[in-house]
Order: C-alpha cells, then sequence, then structure tokens
C-alpha cells in the first residue's frame, strides 16, 4: 500500500499517531483499497474486533477516497453499515471503496470490508463536501462552509 497521511496525526491514517489505525491504502483503477490488521488493542466482544474499530475503518477510508480520488475536503454526515460476519483479533481486514454518487453538496461513497473471501461489513456513507482556502493541511480556513 503506498498513500500516506493527509495529515500528519489522523487518528485512521497516521503511520506516526501511536494510538491511530495507521490504515494504508492505493488506488486501483476507480477503487481505493486498502489493509489493516487488527490487535488485542481492538478488541470488543472477547476474541473480536470491536464494531465501531470496523466503523472507523470505514469512515476513514470514506473520507481517504474524496481526498484522494475526488480532490475535495468532506465531512461524514451519515453512515450505513450492515455487519455481516464478525472479525477475530490479529485478522487482515481488506477495504474496497468507491463513489456510488456525487450531488451538488455532497457525495455517497460506498465500502465493503473483507476477511479472506468473507464480507465482514458493507456501508453507504454520505459525506458533505466542505470549501477550503488551503486544503487538507490543518490551517486555520479549512473547513468553512
Amino acid at each position: 500500500m503506498s498513500e500516506t497521511a493527509h495529515v500528519k496525526n489522523c487518528f485512521g491514517c497516521s503511520p506516526d499517531n501511536p494510538v491511530g489505525l495507521k490504515l494504508k491504502f492505493e488506488i486501483k483503477n476507480n477503487l481505493l483499497v486498502g489493509e489493516f490488521d487488527s490487535n488485542q488493542s481492538h478488541e470488543g466482544p472477547p476474541g473480536l474486533v470491536h464494531g465501531g474499530v470496523i466503523s472507523a475503518v470505514i469512515d476513514e477510508s470514506f473520507a481517504f477516497f474524496a481526498v484522494r480520488m475526488l480532490k475535495i475536503d468532506v465531512r461524514t454526515i451519515r453512515i450505513e453499515i450492515v455487519f455481516r460476519n464478525p472479525v477475530h483479533i490479529k485478522d487482515r481486514l481488506h477495504i474496497e471503496t468507491s463513489l456510488k454518487e456525487e450531488k451538488s453538496r455532497a457525495v455517497i461513497i460506498g465500502s465493503r470490508v473483507y476477511s479472506g473471501n468473507a464480507i465482514i461489513a458493507e456501508a453507504l456513507g454520505t459525506l458533505y463536501k466542505i470549501k477550503t482556502e488551503k486544503g487538507l493541511n490543518g490551517s486555520k480556513n479549512a473547513g468553512k462552509q
């Protein structure tokens, strides 16, 4: 995986955030694909990854897709997730994310999460487009609506 963090301390994708997910993504055709290796700190039910961690992985893939592929800054306003199978601690997850629809003020992005051949979760997210003066660099002017 080759794409790096859009913000130095991003919880989802920064390799420098000590408690972050350290997600890695790359672009393949019109898909954003990524991998996530869970560990003991992601545990919810005994031996399984917490659903909130999977939700964060999905949300990060939505934002990363918008930034890298659509070249826009966004904020998540809705996520709908269907969890299909549990994830065991230390399972490697594969994420595929794509654009479903682009509107004037929002985008709808879809994601599937796999462990091996098993679908773990399927999601749709609605993300509001944010106007920025300097892009995703953490400046005070970023995020004005």
